[in-house]
């Protein structure tokens, strides 16, 4: 046999164009219908490659035409075959079969003596026509043949495909049937591992010569597709190691994975330490880059040294994520710390020699450069046990305060257990982190033991207790008690209860909400649990969550396998082959019965996982058993395993009733089932109604959130639908309820009832304000206009805003005596503002410090004095200087305060304008009497004479201009000249109580020497 090939020929325009000289050919007389091919014939069946007198003649020329025809595609298709005289004299039927079969296809044969060959040859227009052809011929004669190709086991679902594509695609491509094995019992190989070194299945292909031959190709195809690429696992390599070949952030990998020659390979380092690296690419360009990769590795080993230090816990978080990064870009050194729940406070850095100490260094640095606070749990509480720490702490999880850069770090178990409950402030701004410490001793300081309470609850009633998403949690916590219930599946039977008001209610608000507790657990107390012994190897397919969730149907039960999840009583009695059923005692009945018929159907290896059933159902309601883009079907297929199929569209238009047909798990199909039929005798029973509402009224009854409505749907079990702008089929007044016909009733009832509520509180009316009021309405960040929403309940929103020339508009809402409040209240701001005026002076910059004062002291005496507010912030929002160092003081107050304090600042600028600077010769020693108490910078007659004293080594002293009398300083020391500011008669007046200073220093050294003598003289005499 021969391969076989395609190809494309153009065909000449079968309609050449009018007026044109035409070449006709002479029409093949029809066959009649008892004619038989001659096999024998060379004109028929020339041979290829022999000298022949057909062969040798010339072709006859031919005729071309000045117009340009239209080229089609033609479709080719070859086939080579070594035909028995069997074989040929059967073409003499077969071919007139196919060509009656294929009409379109011109089909040429020909026959090469060397080799015993007969070549097909098949061209069309049409492609689909070209294969059918060659398919229904090759079936025929190319003889029947079974081929085994070995492919590597972990690419078995590659080779079939997603629900059996690949191979149903060969299948109907080729005729030919294929068989793939099943998958071993052995576990499949990991995808990291090489698929080649693996180990190797049969696929058994049967089927003509050709079309074997071709699927044999096709499923090699996908092989070579998975296997031209390798995944490489380096388990081998320590964790220690991997930020090193990481690089900072990546760095070093990336230059490696850019490296030229080595084709597309990516390395992947994890940061988890139980995983290895994987190396993917190109089969020849991965061992390049392992290799590389473990050289590395061997010299790091050979090379690198460890240092070891202690760093508190807390501030191991210092030391991760970037700084970690930087610490290895800058020292080529790692900082390895014990894991999050190892209470160890080692931390060992990990390079070069050379390196340890510089990286030591950076560690440290990192490690002290945060403020960290803890809040020592237990201590502040010293009389309680450590149980109620830990209760603490586990309350304390979500309700912790947040701040911007403020990490709160909760204690690990292994901490707990040891008995510190520590919990770990962190963050650079050191205001931050010790305001979150204030707020989280605040939260603790106040839950003494009692109040909290832990009581036990059946895991099955905790749903119960918790109500549809937490709603019953939030009433509890809106009376100022938080239930904590353990996480599912935890199998944890204790409730925390914390109380957070005061300490005299507790006692009660905790009593009464135990007892709600013990009254919604109530429908679990009479719960049955029955124990039924199954053999292990059979709980993973009897016990698999889809098939559980069929059993249990909607039942609230607990089913556990094996020694896992038995209460310490228990213990004692499970085996491995236990399997406890706990639950409301008919569906415990009824599941264990199925679980002990399900056994024995696995003993007997009866368990049927492509069971069918049809359940049939009224068209109308299949797009609401669909769900919104599938979501219902796709809840059964999660939940059950199940896989349903609806009818095609053309189908369900026809019938009234269609079928649904279910396959799965017998026991999974029979529950899907069930459930359907559940739905379609609800839909039966639903009814929709249509209110007008309107559109202004629409958020009012949805709620912040969707609160309102979600609550209706879910008590009444409706479905509340409000009109949006992109669906024509509902009135943007209209809103529809749906439900069953109970449900929709009370639905409808309670909607009107909040609606006429709304309507009463949703007056609205709109207020026009000067522009220039709108920011002291709005106030910083909104703070004023919440507060006034607060205060007056009414909603108030900016509805248009000033253009020039024109007022503002607000928009208020809410009922009428909130709007008045609100009205009321803005008013009063708008008047507030009409009082004021803004002034804008003219103050040069350097004076803008003296104005201020220490503190902004002297700018608010200033304020006080003018008659403007005593207040802090206001006095801020009264007068405001300049940021970028301008002449322009702004001064905004009552006309009249902002008189005053406009005459008073530009009064100080003047005074300060006509200073002048003298210099006096004062001894280094005596600065320190010129200065007040402490070194700070005024001196004993700021406040008496507004004179300033300047010290040479101040910063002051250079941005000074020289002094009026330099002329009699020329032969002072520059370190003993002291400048004075302020007016000048002040000055003079300064200066001279400086001259008396010096003098009095200088007369008490002439003194000190005599007195030092008459010491002396009276220890000689002793």
């Amino acid at each position: 046999m021969q391969d076989a090939g395609e190809a494309s020929t153009p065909m000449a325009d079968p309609f050449p164009s009018l007026g044109e000289p035409v070449s006709m050919a002479p029409a093949p007389s029809q066959p009649r219908r008892e004619s038989r091919p001659d096999v024998s014939s060379q004109d028929a069946f020339p041979t290829l490659g022999a000298s022949s007198a057909a062969a040798s003649r010339a072709a006859p020329t031919a005729w071309v035409s000045p117009v340009p025809v239209i080229q089609r595609v033609m479709h080719q298709a070859t086939v080579s075959l070594r035909l028995t005289d069997e074989q040929l004299a059967k073409l003499n039927t077969l071919l007139p079969k196919v060509q009656a079969k294929c009409p379109t296809v011109k089909m040429e044969a020909s026959t090469t003596r060397k080799t015993g060959y007969t070549t097909f040859i098949f061209k069309s227009t049409n492609e689909a026509a070209v294969q059918l052809a060659k398919k229904e011929l090759t079936v025929q004669l190319a003889r029947r043949i079974t081929t085994i190709v070995l492919v590597p086991s972990s690419l078995r679902a590659h080779v079939i495909g997603a629900g059996g594509k690949n191979i149903k695609s060969i299948t109907e491509q080729t005729g030919v049937r294929i068989h793939v094995p099943p998958r071993s019992g052995d576990a499949h190989a990991d995808e990291a591992d090489d698929p080649l070194l693996g180990e190797q299945m049969e696929i058994t292909i049967e089927g003509d010569e050709i079309h074997a031959h071709e699927a044999q190709a096709l499923i090699q195809a996908i092989v070579a597709e998975r296997t031209s690429k390798l995944s490489q696992r380096l388990a081998h390599i320590e964790p220690e190691y991997y930020p090193f070949l990481a690089g900072a952030r990546g760095a070093r990998i990336e230059a490696l994975m850019a490296n030229e020659g080595r084709g597309e390979v990516t390395v992947k380092v994890p940061h988890r330490r139980d995983a290895p690296i994987v190396v993917h690419g190109e089969r020849a360009s991965v061992g390049a880059v392992v290799d590389a990769i473990e050289a590395q590795v061997r010299d790091m080993r050979a090379s690198f040294h460890t240092l070891s230090l202690t760093i508190p816990k807390r501030q191991h978080v210092c030391l991760v994520g970037d700084s970690a990064a930087d610490i290895l870009a800058a020292t080529q050194c790692s900082v390895e710390l014990p894991p999050a729940h190892d209470v160890s406070e080692s931390v060992t850095i990990r390079g070069p020699q050379t390196q340890l100490p510089i990286a030591l260094t950076a560690a440290l640095e990192r490690a002290n450069a945060i403020s960290v606070k803890v809040v020592d749990v237990g201590a502040l509480h010293p009389g309680a046990d450590a149980q109620h720490a830990r209760y603490l702490v586990q309350w304390l999880g979500g309700r912790a305060p947040r701040a911007e850069g403020v990490q709160v770090f909760m204690p690990a178990a292994a901490a707990l257990d040891a008995g510190r409950a520590h919990v770990d402030v962190v963050g650079e701004d050191a205001e931050a982190v010790a305001r979150v410490h204030r707020e989280l001793e605040q939260l603790v300081r106040p839950l003494d033991p009692s109040a909290l309470r832990v009581t036990d609850l059946d895991p099955l009633a905790h749903d119960l207790v918790a109500g549809k998403r937490g709603q019953n949690l939030k009433a509890y916590e809106a009376r100022g008690v938080d239930v904590l219930v353990p996480p599912e599946h935890s199998g944890r039977s204790d409730v925390l209860l914390v109380h957070r008001g005061a300490a005299a209610e507790r006692a009660a608000a905790l009593e009464a909400v135990l007892q709600e507790l013990a009254a919604a657990a109530a429908p679990v107390a009479d719960m049955r649990t029955a124990h039924v012994s199954i053999p292990a190897k059979y709980h993973a397919s009897i016990l698999d969550r889809k098939v559980l969730n069929a059993l249990m149907g909607e039942d609230r039960m607990q089913v556990t396998a094996g020694r896992g999840g038995a209460a310490p009583a228990d213990v004692a009695a499970r085996t491995d082959d236990s399997v406890v059923v706990r639950g409301a005692p008919a569906a415990v009945e009824r599941v264990v019965a199925r679980l002990q018929q399900m056994a024995a159907d696995a003993e007997q290896d009866s368990i049927e996982s492509s069971f069918k059933d049809e359940l049939s159902v009224p068209s109308a309601h299949v797009p609401r058993l669909i769900g919104r883009g599938g979501a219902a079907v796709a809840k059964l297929r999660d939940e059950l395993g199940v896989r349903v199929d609806f009818p095609d569209a053309d189908e369900k238009a026809r019938a009234k009733q269609v079928p649904i047909v279910l396959t799965g798990r017998k026991e999974c199909v029979a529950e899907a089932k069930s459930r359907l039929a559940a739905q379609v005798q609800r839909l039966a029973d639903e009814t929709t109604v249509r209110l007008r509402v309107p559109a202004e009224m629409h958020g009012a009854l949805i709620g912040p959130g969707g609160k309102y409505v979600s609550r209706l749907q879910d008590k009444y079990g409706v479905r509340i639908l409000f009109p949006r702008g992109d669906d024509e089929a509902q009135a943007a007044d209209e809103v529809s309820v749906r439900g069953g016909k109970r449900g929709v009733a009370e639905a409808q009832a309670e909607l009107l009832e909040l609606l006429a509520y709304e309507q009463e509180r949703s007056q609205a009316e709109e207020m026009p304000v000067p522009q220039r009021a709108i920011a002291r309405i709005l106030g910083r960040s909104g703070a004023t206009i919440n507060q006034l929403r607060l205060e007056s309940g009414a909603e108030i929103d900016v509805e248009r805003e000033a253009g020039a020339g024109e007022s503002a508009v607000l928009r208020l809402r809410g009922a009428r005596p909130a709007i008045e409040a609100a009205r009321t209240a803005i008013a009063a701001i708008v008047a507030d503002v009409e009082r004021e005026a803004e002034l804008q002076l003219d103050i040069p910059a350097q004076f803008h410090a003296q104005l201020i004062g220490q503190g902004g002291q002297h700018l608010r005496d200033l304020i006080v004095r003018a008659g403007g507010p005593t207040e802090p912030r206001a006095q801020a929002q009264t007068v405001r200087f300049p940021r970028d160092r301008s002449s322009k003081v702004t001064v905004r107050a009552d006309k009249a305060v902002a008189q005053r304090i406009a005459e008073l600042l530009q009064g100080e600028a003047r005074t300060l304008a006509e200073r002048v600077v003298h210099g006096a010769v004062v001894p280094p020693r005596v600065h320190g009497q010129l200065v007040a108490r402490g070194g700070r910078r005024n001196s004993p007659w700021q406040q008496e004479h507004g004179v300033q004293i300047v010290l040479p080594h101040w910063r002051e002293y250079a941005e000074l201009e020289a002094p009026a009398n330099a002329a009699d300083l020329a032969d002072a020391d520059p370190a003993h000249v002291v400048k004075v500011l302020g007016g000048s008669e002040n000055v003079q007046q300064v200066l001279q109580a400086i001259d008396g200073l010096v003098a009095a220093d200088a007369q008490r050294r002439r003194r000190a020497p005599r007195a030092a003598r008459v010491d002396n003289a009276d220890a000689a005499d002793v």
